[in-house]
């Protein structure tokens, strides 16, 4: 379990910070400053910039909650006997480690996403940022309910 955090963490953290460093503005062009549209810095890397946005990153952790509690579910469903239904994830649990690494891509897809949306330039995307994240949730949080039940039979 601990090379799986490891190598998690190694992932998350390859790129500093910092990494990314914008020219000053005389060096970008020779126009005066007033012309140039003022852009905040980018915060974080390619794998952690949806986290630093607060909502995102709430929903993000609700998401990775209902995906433990889905998992351990059915990992304990299968040791009793039990088989998975959906085809897609069939390949994934009988190992803990793949298992752990399809929740861990499927909750940063969506913040992914939704943080993509947010930012977006149409104001539909704009207005539904939230939908991704909360419809990954909810099935996660349907499967360790199903789940649960089955374990109480």
């Amino acid at each position: 379990m601990w090379p799986l955090r490891l190598a998690l963490s190694l992932l998350l953290f390859a790129a500093p910070i910092g990494a990314q460093v914008i020219a000053p503005p005389d060096e970008l062009s020779d126009k005066p400053e007033s012309v140039l549209p003022i852009k905040p810095t980018p915060r974080g890397n390619f794998f952690t910039r949806p986290f630093y946005d607060l909502h995102i990153a709430v929903l993000a952790e609700i998401d990775g909650g209902a995906a433990s509690w889905d998992d351990v579910a059915t990992r304990r469903v299968l040791d009793q006997g039990g088989y998975e239904r959906n085809p897609l994830i069939r390949p994934f649990v009988h190992n803990t480690g793949t298992l752990i690494a399809e929740s861990v891509g499927e909750v940063w897809l969506a913040a992914f996403v939704a943080d993509r949306m947010k930012r977006s330039s149409h104001a539909y995307l704009r207005k539904t940022w939230w939908l991704p994240q909360v419809i990954e949730g909810t099935a996660r949080l349907y499967g360790g309910i199903h789940n649960t039940v089955l374990l109480s039979r």
